[in-house]
């Protein structure tokens, strides 16, 4: 029996040893703390100046750098660059900081990205800046390790709200285009679709037969049809 009882606590005692080495075996990392590039939790924004006063030339994003490790006790530095999605010139058309500090013990620190609206009709598509992380001492790029800023002198190419979500709009409107936000444009007299967006589908349904009215209406008193960008008859639903 004192046997059986020796033999168990060896076995015991060698399992601790075995376990014990391959902890000492697990690695861990060491390096650059990873940070992200956010705007309302998402990795992308769109503005155009059509939904601000005539008077307003230039727009200011405020883009979220936010550590996506640890935090520590001395400030660190995040190093930014200019991603090839990049349209038109930096300092001419918009302004970014080549990097910036994450003061000690915070968890994130503000970039502003500044876009002129002068020279913007002038970039087919509108202006993107494509910022992005660059490794340094302090930071790696995280998940979201660099953000696409979409600016517009022109009516957007995606349905626009200054909630941050346009909602079912999409679903029932269809696919945004130049031509489309022109026409809802001149409808409504605004850019800014907050009043409809959300994922209520009654107030969107509404407007959705307003605006094909509207179409039908043009049709029969000028013989013609509303083109869209592609030349094909202009309609709000959610297959065009």
């Amino acid at each position: 029996m004192k046997n059986i009882l020796k033999s168990g606590l060896l076995l015991l005692a060698m399992q601790a040893i075995f376990v014990a080495c391959q902890e000492d075996e697990i690695e861990t990392y060491h390096g650059p703390d990873a940070v992200n590039l956010l705007i309302q939790r998402k990795d992308s924004a769109e503005f155009s100046f059509l939904s601000a006063a005539p008077s307003l030339q230039e727009y200011v994003f405020e883009v979220e750098v936010q550590i996506q490790t640890v935090t520590q006790d001395r400030d660190r530095v995040v190093n930014l660059g200019i991603g090839s999605r990049t349209t038109g010139k930096l300092d001419t058309n918009f302004e970014v900081a080549q990097s910036v500090t994450i003061p000690a013990g915070e968890v994130s620190t503000i970039l502003p990205v500044k876009v002129f609206k002068k020279g913007l009709k002038d970039i087919e598509g509108g202006l993107v800046a494509d910022i992005m992380v660059e490794p340094s001492a302090d930071f790696v790029a995280g998940v979201y390790g660099k953000i696409k800023l979409v600016f517009s002198g022109d009516f957007p190419i995606n349905w626009y709200s200054s909630t941050g979500d346009v909602g079912a709009i999409p679903y029932m409107w269809g696919k945004c285009t130049k031509a489309k936000y022109e026409f809802v444009y001149n409808y409504i007299g605004t850019i800014d679709l907050k009043q409809w967006s959300g994922w209520d589908y009654n107030p969107i349904i509404a407007m959705q037969n307003e605006l094909n009215g509207e179409l039908d209406r043009i049709a029969t008193e000028t013989g013609k049809r509303v083109k869209d960008d592609d030349g094909s008859d202009m309609w709000f639903s959610p297959t065009t």
